[in-house]
């Protein structure tokens, strides 16, 4: 509690500093990039919902040419002109979609849509271009034909139109009443939209005109002077411009959706946020970095991007996602700026110079404040500072808790070196043990073998967590490559038989990516080390937006990961709101498929990918070399992890110069293996010739780099290839069968294979027999046809090959790459229970209390056991009457206590379901229990020791304390309760053990000048005369009265040996 209480007060102490400025706005007079305009011309009032008034998705309508096609409400129409048709796109997985290939083919809307649209409407659509930007056709355009092409005065007859411009390079957004003399709007340069399909919205609200690419605005024109209403018509073409010597646009549109309404609300004003930022300012040491966020209101402005610039960029410069980075020594502003309104902010910033403890001390931070706390998973205490390099080195004041640096640590042969030198690794407290008391941790860091810094953290680490056996199957899988197929999708079984797949959440996807590209493809799913959660990693991808070609060149660089108890309600692992996370370098041109596995040598998780290289940051010249014909190729990288939020830098782990992707690993004994795609359209190299298909390797280290496939390397140092064209396609993954379910083999031995052939195949194996693969005795030879789709084998242990089996070969209906993972029933009843209007959460699980009695002994012992299972924690109460004792239960579910003899009749037993509520409390009863005879024999025995004693041989504190039990002792042999028998006793026990011996005393000097006493050469003196008081505690209360008589003589002989003396003398 106290730990807490200090937790609580430090967050009281810590303020928030943010630098807000009053709203301002800024007139520009050209066109922008969007545009911006003085705040008295702004709207921003919020509009009401947009309402559908017509949509039209094309489908069922393929090879439909030159006739009208009525919307989904059957109100309007869309007409194909003169060649125009519907065809299906291979690159939006088939959807079939609106096709113009200039020549004159156009399509005409119903003029009444865009009249009932009225001045304020939303156009959504998604398009692709195949024109050149030749500034001579129109994608789209609504208004007045005026059949006008030169007369701009004569405004009567005027073209008067909203026009959209969609070209390779660029896009145009424009309103005018008077042909292109007027047209308000802008023309923006766009990259990546060569034939490549991207989701457009068109906003009119008023006066006010925005376009949307990608959900990102890309054009804003704010009081344009024209409204809807002042065009004088609605006539509305699809490729066909109102000027006669125009070309037809060659393009394609797709899911066109016209909402009656719309919402631009503007900014209002900007504040700067971040770490260090403190009373509005901001102090940074050279080379030292920090995220600044910029938090734009309203909530509901219609658009919340800001670019940062710098007031001297030699002093700090800041990047386009709000990183500054301080320079050199100085002083400068960073001001955050609105797209929209020109709304700004400042912050002062002071770069101090960099020294060796400022280093230090900054390397320290960032390793401190990565760490989470308290533990659940090993701690990522990093041996070099992620800000300046410095070396670092933890000492715990724990080490059973939390292991310190490896002062003799030494960097491996092969595979990776520990980034965190044994330091980190935690051993969490049994469960129910509870959390463990605060370990502190010691850091100390040096840069460049300057002064040391040191600072510390106290962290605590989390007793493990409860565990219950799996009983289901989960999967997460996306849809397709068109827009809104690109989302995580999760389907469970109906129970635990991997072949009852059914997708959940009403068949709508459960997560989908609110940031960065948008997509979420290729998601893998693994369990935590320690089984807490799990860890959803995925490509930030959209390819229904970029295509594929721009993707490999310009990609993202971040992953998208999640985590989740639940596997339903996920959360960012570095915080919703922040998008991905960049783990990949600058030059490279994608960050595909990334996969994880626990490597059990780092202590740690190893995240691999695929990429595209290209030899400097500006990703214009690929890496190449002529193996592939002398184009770029995929390699797989990897980085490591503790926390799956800070990440090592990436390092090359295959790269045999052939493109490789998709690789992902399941460790079998003492081997890790490896399945991945072959992504050449042949050979790879000498021994991989079958491409696009799936290939095996082996190795003992997980990390250990490949640079060539080859049945020749050692696997105790690389990865030695096993087979190839093992699995068709891509997107390999594998899963071990649960122990109960009933196709797994009697040794719990069962495995599944499955790669992704434009929707996920099966293939039944066993550990053993991958175990047996090798180049010269493949799967393939001994089960010649395990790939093959045609010949399935029946499912049943022990099955080796292809299975089809129940609707979709009982796997999810959304069929591409994904993952598959083993699951307890309380996370499969979540999955099945769950959707987003009504988000559930894992509930407790019913227990069972039984209790046996064994009269001889009197022992009474309660075993609980989980409806699940699974491990149980928490307390046994048993209790009768007036008496009740609380027993912790044990590793297997149970708790013992002994009766005493006075309990007879009913005895409760109560188990109080543990606080992390995970499983409900149970009870039950014994009855007919009867009083038992109390047991007297140790407690006699101790009896009979005390009173065996003479108090003259004791102290006297320590005799009175053993009179005082002797007491209690006495008057317990009339009890009938054992427990107060028992008590009595040991306190007995405990009193004579606590005996101190008394000094011998000496005779006094009789002046004969030996000066050896009276007791010297007396060998009677010490002997013991039975005959005589023999110094024992009476038996009854006359002890006192003995004692004090003794008194009264010594007394007296005291005084008569005084006389003799004088006499004498």
């Amino acid at each position: 509690m106290k730990h807490w209480k200090k937790m609580a007060a430090s967050l009281i102490a810590i303020s928030t500093m943010v630098a807000v400025v009053p709203t301002t706005y800024a007139m520009e007079s050209e066109d922008s990039q969007p545009q911006t305009t003085d705040t008295a011309t702004v709207q921003t009032t919020k509009a009401a919902e947009p309402t559908l008034l017509a949509s039209w998705d094309f489908t069922g309508k393929n090879g439909t040419t030159n006739s009208a096609i009525a919307d989904s409400t059957g109100k309007y129409n869309l007409t194909l002109k003169d060649g125009a048709k519907i065809e299906q796109y291979g690159d939006r997985s088939n959807n079939e979609a609106l096709s113009l290939r200039g020549d004159g083919q156009y399509a005409q809307i119903d003029d009444q849509l865009f009249k009932d649209a009225g001045d304020s409407f939303t156009l959504e659509f998604a398009s692709k271009t195949r024109h050149d930007d030749s500034g001579k056709f129109f994608s789209f355009i609504v208004g007045k034909d005026g059949s006008n092409d030169a007369n701009t005065t004569d405004q009567a007859n005027a073209n008067k139109y909203l026009m959209f411009y969609n070209s390779k390079t660029a896009i145009k957004g424009v309103i005018s009443n008077n042909n292109w003399g007027n047209e308000q709007g802008s023309k923006v340069t766009v990259s990546g939209n060569d034939n490549s399909w991207a989701d457009y919205k068109i906003v009119v609200d008023g006066t006010n005109l925005a376009v949307f690419r990608n959900n990102a605005l890309i054009i804003f024109k704010a009081n344009t002077g024209i409204k809807m209403s002042d065009l004088g018509a609605t006539t509305a073409y699809i490729g066909k411009s109102f000027y006669s010597v125009d070309e037809y646009w060659n393009g394609a549109m797709d899911d066109i959706k016209v909402y009656r309404g719309a919402d631009l609300t503007m900014p209002t004003a900007v504040a700067i946020s971040g770490t260090g930022v403190v009373n509005n300012k901001l102090t940074l040491i050279e080379k030292d970095s920090t995220k600044l966020t910029a938090t734009v209101t309203p909530d509901d402005a219609v658009s919340k991007n800001v670019t940062w610039s710098s007031s001297d960029e030699s002093v700090a410069k800041v990047a386009a996602d709000g990183t500054v980075t301080g320079v050199k020594a100085g002083t400068a502003t960073i001001t955050a700026t609105t797209e929209l309104g020109g709304v700004k902010a400042e912050l002062p910033v002071t770069v101090e110079p960099m020294n060796a403890q400022n280093a230090a001390a900054a390397d320290l931070d960032a390793a401190i404040a990565a760490l989470k706390v308290p533990a659940a998973e090993n701690l990522p205490l990093v041996a070099k500072g992620t800000k300046n390099g410095s070396a670092i080195t933890w000492k715990s004041s724990d080490e059973k808790l939390i292991t310190s640096t490896n002062e003799k640590y030494e960097n491996r042969t092969t595979g990776a070196d520990d980034p965190y030198r044994g330091a980190g690794i935690i051993n969490r407290p049994a469960y129910g043990d509870g959390d463990s008391k605060p370990v502190t941790l010691t850091a100390t860091a040096s840069y460049n073998g300057g002064e040391k810094v040191t600072k510390t953290i106290e962290v605590t680490v989390k007793e493990k967590t409860r565990i219950a056996p799996d009983t289901g199957y989960a999967a997460v899988t996306f849809e397709s490559d068109s827009n809104g197929g690109e989302k995580a999708w999760v389907a469970s079984t109906e129970k635990n038989d991997f072949f009852t797949f059914k997708t959940r959440n009403n068949g709508q996807a459960v997560l989908t990516n609110d940031a960065d590209t948008g997509g979420l493809r290729d998601m893998f799913v693994l369990r935590s080390h320690e089984g807490d959660k799990y860890y959803l990693i995925a490509t930030d991808l959209k390819v229904s937006s970029m295509g594929w070609s721009q993707n490999q060149v310009n990609g993202s660089r971040k992953v998208e990961v999640y985590e989740s108890t639940d596997m339903m309600n996920w959360t960012r692992t570095n915080g919703d709101g922040n998008g991905g996370i960049t783990i990949n370098t600058p030059n490279a041109g994608m960050t595909w498929a990334p996969e994880a596995y626990w490597d059990d040598d780092l202590n740690a998780y190893v995240v691999f990918f695929s990429s595209r290289m290209f030899t400097d940051d500006t990703r214009t010249t690929p890496v190449k070399n002529d193996k592939t014909g002398n184009s770029s190729y995929a390699q797989v990288r990897y980085a490591i992890t503790r926390d799956f939020v800070n990440f090592t830098e990436p390092q090359m782990w295959q790269d045999t110069g052939y493109s490789r992707i998709d690789s992902t690993v399941r460790k079998i004994g003492g081997y890790y293996y490896r399945f991945t795609k072959n992504e050449q359209g042949g050979a790879a190299g000498d021994y991989i010739t079958t491409g696009k298909s799936i290939f095996l390797e082996r190795s003992k280290v997980l990390t250990a780099p490949t640079t060539e496939a080859s049945p020749g390397q050692d696997p105790n140092t690389g990865w030695q290839l096993l087979e190839q064209a093992l699995l068709p396609f891509e997107g390999p993954e594998t899963i071990k069968l649960n122990k109960d379910d009933e196709l797994n083999t009697k040794d719990d031995d069962g495995y599944i294979l499955l790669s992704d052939n434009f929707a996920y195949r099966a293939f039944m194996t066993t550990g053993a027999e991958l175990s047996k693969t090798t180049w010269d005795n493949p799967m393939t030879k001994r089960y010649p046809d395990f790939n093959n789709e045609k010949k399935p084998v029946k499912a049943e242990p022990g099955a080796q090959g292809y299975i089809t089996q129940g609707a979709n070969g009982g796997l999810p209906d959304k069929v591409r790459h994904g993952a598959f993972v083993n699951v307890p029933e309380s996370v499969l009843k979540v999955t099945k229970s769950w959707t987003a209007a009504n988000p559930t959460h894992i509930e407790a699980v019913d227990s069972t209390t039984k209790a046996v009695y064994n009269a001889g002994t009197r022992e009474l012992t309660a075993t609980v056991t989980a409806a699940d299972k699974g491990t149980l924690a928490g307390s046994v109460k048993f209790s009768a009457g007036d008496w009740s004792k609380t027993v912790k239960l044990d590793a297997e579910g149970k708790a013992t206590v002994t009766l005493p003899a006075s309990v007879s009749g009913t005895v409760a037993v109560a188990y109080d379901g543990y606080t992390d509520g995970l499983v409900n409390p149970s009870d039950t009863t014994v009855d007919g229990i009867e009083q038992g005879k109390v047991d007297l024999a140790e407690l006699n025995k101790q009896i009979a020791a005390a009173e065996a004693l003479k108090e003259s041989d004791y102290t006297a504190d320590s005799w009175a304390a053993l009179a005082k039990a002797l007491q209690v002792a006495k008057a317990a042999l009339a009890s009938s309760d054992q427990a107060v028998v028992d008590k009595a006793a040991a306190d007995l026990s405990a009193a004579i053990a606590a005996l101190q011996k008394a000094e011998t005393p000496t005779k006094p000097d009789t002046g004969d000048g030996d000066n050896k006493g009276d007791n010297a050469g007396d060998k009677t003196d010490n002997k013991t005369d039975d005959t005589k008081s023999d110094g024992k505690l009476p038996a009854t209360g006359a002890a006192v009265y003995g004692v004090s008589g003794a008194m009264v003589l010594l007394a007296a002989a005291g005084i008569a040996l005084s006389i003799w003396r004088k006499r004498r003398a």
